[in-house]
């Protein structure tokens, strides 16, 4: 079991050492058992405010951008308050550049819901929340980026769930992995940063992020790369005009925490997504490259008309998906090969 040091063991740390010393510890056993249980918690204010004040401001310069990432990530340990707020957005303030990027990935790649959507939006104060999106803002402008961010939806998208009746309920879709995996990667002759995948869905998170926890145990084992996951709440559920409230948002915050990024959604037609992605396309025209539906209820006529008109594009399986998005240059031919060898496999047959 990795050692938990104590406040006091951190502050003697001779200086340059600090790394080291957290990176063989039990990070989040040690703000835990610092911070205290309900009880003992009561009396430990200061302990965690000096926790906080030390990790993120006294002595942040000893650390490297992933490990400023995993300090953010252990202090979900300690209550939202003013202090972490504070602390939090020191330490995300406290770096520019790829350094600063390179921090804010990792922070989103957590494989929790405690990713860099729930820091921003759920752990700040509304002033100190504005001032780290204003910071990533002047870095975006910095360093404009051509990573491609994918924003996908799960239910008839990745898994056969509720419209679909050509597949079993939970199918994963024939080559739908292999083309996130190509999407992620990028062309190769312009690899984009792994870890720029995301799930949005209008499911809640639930009760201390457990169903949001089922939504990700559900994707596990899918050798899927790095990947968040955005969800909505119990009052999403009800119409499609809310689950559309809901993923237009993540996409917004998305865009706020990402700015230098474009973007791509994959949805199915079986509720709103298409009208998402005509919204999204609407609202950021210069950073959505594409939005491609599953088509698993049919759209025709005038709706589809429409749609088209709006820059969506509509697919039946995923080796048609992945000659649409080959076409457009987000993947190369050896990806999309692979998606085709993927579905040929399954079915037998591509379309």
């Amino acid at each position: 079991m990795k050692p938990t040091p104590s406040l006091a063991e951190l502050r003697a740390a001779p200086e340059g050492s600090l790394e080291a010393l957290l990176a063989l510890s039990d990070l989040d056993r040690t703000v835990a058992a610092i911070s205290g249980n309900r009880i003992t918690g009561l009396l430990r204010g200061d302990e965690r405010r000096e926790l906080v004040q030390l990790l993120c401001e006294e002595r942040v310069a000893e650390l490297s951008p992933a490990m400023r990432a995993r300090v953010v990530h252990a202090l979900r340990r300690l209550a939202p308050s003013p202090v972490v707020s504070a602390g939090i957005r020191s330490m995300l303030e406290s770096l520019t550049g790829a350094p600063f990027r390179d921090m804010k990935y990792s922070l989103n790649a957590t494989g929790d819901r405690h990713d860099l959507e729930h820091v921003v939006y759920e752990r700040l104060t509304e002033a100190d929340r504005a001032a780290v999106l204003a910071h990533i803002a002047r870095e975006a402008e910095d360093a404009p980026s051509h990573d491609l961010r994918i924003l996908c939806d799960i239910d008839d998208t990745v898994k056969a769930m509720l419209h679909d009746s050509r597949y079993p309920r939970g199918r994963v879709y024939p080559g739908v992995i292999e083309l996130l995996i190509a999407l992620d990667q990028g062309r190769a002759a312009e690899p984009s940063r792994p870890g720029d995948l995301t799930f949005v869905t209008a499911r809640p998170e639930g009760p201390r992020g457990l169903i949001e926890q089922y939504t990700r145990n559900g994707l596990a084992g899918l050798g899927l790369p790095p990947h968040a996951v955005l969800g909505g709440s119990f009052l999403n559920l009800f119409t499609k005009a809310s689950i559309k409230e809901r993923k237009l948002q993540n996409f917004d915050r998305e865009r706020a925490l990402f700015p230098e990024c474009r973007f791509m959604f994959l949805g199915d037609s079986g509720q709103a997504d298409a009208h998402v992605g005509a919204e999204m396309l609407r609202r950021g025209p210069d950073f959505v490259v594409a939005v491609l539906i599953h088509e698993v209820v049919p759209v025709a006529g005038a709706a589809r008309d429409a749609f088209e008109a709006a820059g969506i594009r509509f697919h039946t399986s995923y080796d048609d998906a992945a000659r649409i998005v080959h076409r457009l240059g987000l993947i190369d031919t050896v990806a999309r090969d692979r998606v085709f060898k993927a579905v040929d496999a399954e079915t037998g047959t591509m379309t």
